[in-house]
């Protein structure tokens, strides 16, 4: 691929960084992750070289769609989840998954061929059959209720359909949707494997070691029983700690290049967020009015469906029996509180800003469950229609084969199905229909008309249990924003931004006109929201945009779900390069606070016995046991977890006392008051197994491939600019 030519050169320098990564890691008790990449640009850059945004424009749709289709054939979200349609969150946060797999895939492709390595379609299918890949394994659990398969042979019979279809240039709707899926789940196994082989290749370039082994199994075979005399960090005053200048900049210019490294452009933002709120008039008009509708049902109006859309609903009325937690949640809380005809309401709904009102119709006791099997007839012909329905019935009812019977027809064979999510089989429609199959006799065939075009044939295999089902007459009426409510919250934020149209001032300004001004760092094209505010991305691509200036103040943007205005002023740029000095000072600063307290402690504690130690007032002390090498030791006296008090012990003999130790939360000294093994075996192959695979107190493998995902993002460093690509869309 074009785009990717350049990488070809990097794999020597890729083995080299890693290999240094691994040494490094090895020979320290701790190491600094570096930065992680950022996912940027619609079209982008890998390693200096354009991605063309027309490839990656292809890709990233069938991203998007592909995850929309299984959204909505998962059974186990709810029915309205599965069919809504993406928020603009939901929307850049598979925008960011499309980009991070497209532009790890082209990098893992290009080193593993430096490497040697291929991934083939047994091995792709092997992971849709086996539990061998991850995310297989999290992906079939969502669809584990769902009856749908998701294999190897599902694979072949949608890319041989998906192959067909391009050949006679006529592709179904259907085995698109199907094909799109499988790239999806393909691209992501060819992706995890790609990465596991590279990372074990690394891994097991390490060679087992028997002095090691034996070290490591001699360290796990024992346990502690210990004393602890903690001398917390907060006992020593932060005036006596206090890093200087000269020590803050000295820190920095030693860690830049491995903790302060900014791999993209970011920005500084300052905001207000106001509500859209209805005023005092919205709500008393909304009241009123929605007090007409539940007069009209006291008074026995009967035309529900007429009402509801004179109300403005976004339903209509039918007459269907629904199970209770297929109501809304503020019926669900009310309708056993209620008698049958009863008009409840109307009552507010602060979880969406409503006023309600219901007629409680009827109820009815049905089965909790069914099994059901069912033949679905179509023909615009109606004699023929009619034919092929007595003649499946006929052959039916003589013991036919239920699935011989059904194969040239749309059908569904032994499906369980609760009271709760009968509709989701889509064809019930009428009460009617909706009565008949629950008052069918299992075992027996029969009929319904589904429309005049089509008819059902169907079997009650099985009944369990029974569920109570409701039919109401629900009106909701959101508490609406009026056009002049709108009106004087923009025109008063607007007022007060062209009023102190300085940065200084918007802040200064804010609390006394009724505002809060909030503060975001480093808003950049992985950042998914302002505020956790909804639907905010035309905002961050302005703040993104390379025209912006330090200074400069946004439009009022309307965001949320309609019900926010938002304006920002920017208050920082960022270049890529390092994070400056005067953001991470104070960081730096509590940092070198921490060592200097543990210096002084340390000094104090030097030279003392235990028992004088013990007798410090500033110190804590408490016994702890089963005290592990592999497990860190918690410290109760603190509230700290402290892997290295299990490191030191582990090398400690009974009546032992420690030299201070620099821990998390304090500095620790340590007795050890009994020591029990274990009494295992020793098997070299195991402990190596265990020190490469499972890690001791790391997980080498784990370690292995983080430091090759460090390594990827250094040598091949991306870009994404999707954001400037949306601007000009």
């Amino acid at each position: 691929m074009a785009t990717l030519q350049k990488l070809r050169n990097k794999g020597p320098l890729l083995v080299i960084f890693v290999g240094l990564a691994l040494f490094a890691f090895i020979a320290s008790d701790a190491w600094r992750a570096l930065e992680p990449n950022s996912r940027e640009i619609s079209a982008g850059y890998i390693d200096g070289e354009k991605v063309s945004a027309i490839e990656f424009q292809e890709f990233q749709n069938n991203f998007i769609n592909a995850t929309k289709t299984l959204r909505m054939m998962n059974e186990a979200l709810p029915e309205a989840q599965r069919a809504a349609s993406f928020t603009d969150e939901e929307l850049n946060a598979l925008k960011e998954q499309a980009w991070q797999t497209y532009t790890q895939l082209q990098i893992a492709a290009v080193q593993a061929e430096k490497l040697g390595i291929a991934i083939t379609d047994e091995e792709i299918e092997e992971a849709l059959n086996s539990n061998s890949s991850m995310f297989m394994n999290s992906f079939n659990r969502q669809f584990r209720s769902s009856g749908i398969a998701f294999d190897a042979v599902s694979w072949k019979e949608i890319s041989e359909a998906y192959k067909n279809g391009l050949e006679i240039g006529r592709i179904d709707p259907y085995t698109a949707e199907m094909h799109a899926c499988w790239e999806y789940l393909a691209n992501n196994i060819k992706l995890e494997l790609l990465n596991s082989k590279q990372a074990t290749l690394l891994a097991k370039a390490a060679l087992p070691n028997p002095a090691l082994a034996s070290k490591n199994f001699e360290l796990n075979n024992n346990t502690f029983s210990i004393e602890v005399a903690a001398y917390p960090y907060n006992e020593i005053a932060d005036s006596l700690a206090i890093a200087s200048e000269k020590e803050i900049n000295a820190f920095y210019e030693d860690n830049k290049d491995f903790v302060f490294e900014l791999p993209f452009d970011t920005r500084d933002i300052e905001y207000i967020s106001v509500n859209i709120a209805p005023s005092v008039n919205d709500r008393a008009k909304a009241q009123a009015e929605m007090q007409e509708y539940t007069d009209s049902l006291k008074n026995g109006y009967t035309e529900y469906d007429r009402l509801l859309r004179m109300a403005g609903c976004d339903y209509t009325y039918n007459d269907l029996l629904w199970t209770k937690d297929a109501l809304s949640e503020d019926v669900q809380i009310r309708i056993d509180n209620a008698a049958l005809n009863e008009v409840v309401g109307p009552y507010t709904n602060a979880s969406d800003n409503s006023f309600n009102v219901f007629k409680y119709l009827r109820k009815e006791e049905v089965a909790d469950s069914m099994m059901i099997r069912l033949i679905l007839i179509e023909s615009q012909d109606k004699d023929i229609l009619a034919a092929t329905t007595d003649s499946l019935m006929n052959a039916l009812n003589s013991k036919a084969n239920f699935k011989e019977t059904a194969k040239n027809y749309g059908h569904v064979d032994s499906l369980w199905f609760r009271s709760q999510n009968f509709y989701s089989l889509g064809i019930i429609t009428t009460a009617k229909l909706q009565e008949e199959i629950y008052n069918a006799p299992v075992g027996k065939y029969a009929t319904a008309e589904l429309s005049p075009n089509a008819k059902m044939i169907y079997q009650l295999i099985a009944k369990k249990g029974k569920a109570d089902v409701y039919n109401i007459a629900y009106i909701k009426k959101e508490i609406e924003t009026s056009n002049e409510t709108y009106d004087n919250i923009y025109n008063k934020l607007s007022e007060y931004i062209a009023t102190y149209n300085n940065a200084e001032q918007f802040r200064s300004e804010a609390f006394k006109n009724g505002y809060i001004v909030r503060q975001q760092n480093d808003v950049n094209a992985s950042t998914a929201n302002i505020g956790n505010i909804a639907n905010t991305s035309s905002l961050i691509n302005w703040i993104l945009s390379d025209e912006r200036a330090e200074g400069e103040f946004s439009a009022i943007t309307e965001c949320g779900n309609n019900d926010n205005f938002i304006v920002a002023v920017v208050t920082g740029i960022n270049p890529k390069g390092y994070v400056p000095l005067k953001k991470v000072s104070q960081a730096i600063a509590s940092r070198l606070a921490i060592d200097k307290k543990a210096e002084m402690i340390t000094k104090e504690l030097a030279g003392k016995d235990f028992a004088a130690i013990c007798g410090n007032n500033k110190v804590k002390t408490c016994t702890i046991d089963m005290v592990e090498y592999k497990k860190a030791t918690h410290v109760p006296v603190v509230n700290s977890d402290e892997p290295v008090i299990s490191a030191v012990v582990a090398n400690m003999n009974v009546n032992e006392i420690s030299a201070p130790i620099k821990g998390n939360n304090g500095v620790y000294v340590v007795k050890v008051t009994a020591k029990s093994p274990k009494n295992g075996d020793f098997n070299a192959e195991t402990e190596n197994k265990y020190i490469t695979s499972n890690g001791g107190m790391f997980n080498y493998d784990n370690v292995a491939a983080q430091l090759y995902q460090m390594a990827l993002e250094k040598i091949y460093p991306v870009e994404n600019k999707l954001h400037t690509m949306q601007m000009a869309q």
